[in-house]
């Protein structure tokens, strides 16, 4: 098989699997499909526990785990080493990096490909060792979100010395980015946002923007509704800083107004990973639960009445968002939580002050029809926008024209 079709070498940082919890694993599940046609894929991750274990589960032909050098390869030093690899500029962790220094990858793989690929900004930070030694080989990075943004606004939100210290991360990561970005034949993002962003920090870098594929098609989730339903739900990973203080924010400035409105309203709270902070804000507010890792959200957005992406920090398209609008539930985002998505404020409502966003909820479950009026006109578009059809096309046309 190999020898039918091109090989594509792609260094990650995930192995993706079918069920896989986070959005950035589903959308390089969607990724490795779309390309499975026109490639032979072999996937190059860091060998580590969740690794070693997505790999027994995946879809991809040919997985090679990266045994990396130097004191932080075991992850017994994992928060030192989540330190350095900030210091650096959010790169890939050191004990991978070091291999890409010492001239240890897998140069078997890498030299037989036609073209190389890097999922996630960190992996950038491998493409100079690679340029240098495969010269004319075709590099595309695909960027699920520009980290610099991301340290810019935790800064712009923090104060004392953690402001100071987001504000060097921040500069730390757009110098990384910049270097790195330069040595790729294009970077993948997945809105016009991000390919400003990526503009700024590396000017004469290419850029294409690809929706992410996530309508598969055939169901029609409208139609699956609860009627009367009084749940207002989140979802996300919950470990991540990002999606933890979107929740307290709103547990502690929205939900209050929201109860004292709607006395039989519901806060879901679905996704794995909570911290003991936040599953104690959830077990302290009325009406509120956390369910912990499940193995699908259908039951959950079915019940909802409105959807809720309170997120004020992060960077890159919100796949929550995007999963919502394809199943018509109303949305109500701060600018932070839609950003990306072209007719967000069509079909969303857009607040970012606590008493606009809790009225906002607080309309939504008393008098549903608009709401639920325009959340369908958002599935329409978003059902077209972000098909995967749509998502293979353009993917493919992209690699084949880098590949020339």
């Amino acid at each position: 098989m190999a020898d039918r079709i091109q090989r594509l070498a792609s260094l990650t940082k995930y192995i993706p699997y079918p069920g896989i919890a986070h959005a950035g694993g589903q959308y390089l599940l969607a990724h490795y499909r779309a390309l499975g046609s026109e490639y032979s894929i072999t996937a190059l991750a860091p060998d580590n526990a969740a690794n070693r274990a997505a790999s027994a589960r995946s879809e991809t032909e040919d997985v090679r785990l990266l045994v990396g050098e130097g004191v932080f390869r075991t992850g017994r030093w994992k928060l030192l080493g989540d330190i350095e690899a900030a210091w650096a500029g959010s790169a890939i962790n050191r004990h991978v990096r070091v291999l890409a220094r010492n001239g240890n990858l897998p140069w078997d793989v890498l030299e037989q490909a036609r073209i190389i690929e890097f999922q996630w900004s960190e992996t950038f930070a491998l493409a100079g060792a690679i340029r240098s030694r495969l010269g004319a080989t075709p590099l595309i990075g695909i960027a699920h979100d520009v980290i610099t943004q991301r340290w810019e606004r935790v800064a712009a939100s923090s104060r004392g010395l953690m402001r100071g210290v987001y504000t060097l991360a921040a500069h730390r990561s757009r110098a990384r980015e910049a270097r790195d970005m330069a040595h790729l034949d294009t970077v993948v993002v997945f809105s016009e946002k991000d390919a400003e962003m990526v503009h700024r920090i590396a000017p004469a870098t290419r850029t294409d923007v690809v929706a992410p594929g996530l309508w598969e098609g055939g169901s029609d989730y409208t139609q699956q509704r609860t009627p009367g339903a009084r749940s207002v739900l989140f979802t996300g990973a919950l470990g991540r800083p990002d999606n933890e203080s979107a929740v307290l924010w709103f547990l502690e400035h929205v939900w209050p107004t929201v109860r004292q409105h709607v006395p039989d309203a519901s806060f879901v709270v679905a996704g794995g990973g909570p911290r003991r902070r936040l599953l104690r804000a959830i077990e302290k507010a009325p009406g509120a639960e956390a369910t912990g890792f499940v193995d699908s959200l259908d039951p959950y957005y079915e019940e909802a009445a409105v959807f809720v992406v309170p997120l004020f920090t992060g960077a890159g398209v919100k796949f929550k968002t995007i999963d919502a609008l394809l199943r018509g539930v109303p949305i109500v985002s701060t600018s932070v939580g839609v950003e990306g998505i072209a007719e967000a404020s069509e079909h969303c409502r857009i607040e970012n002050q606590a008493a606009a966003f809790a009225d906002a909820v607080v309309s939504q479950l008393l008098s549903p029809a608009a709401g639920l009026e325009a959340a369908e006109r958002g599935a329409r578009w978003a059902r077209s926008t972000y098909s995967l059809r749509t998502f293979a096309d353009r993917l493919q046309a992209i690699y084949a024209d880098v590949a020339g």
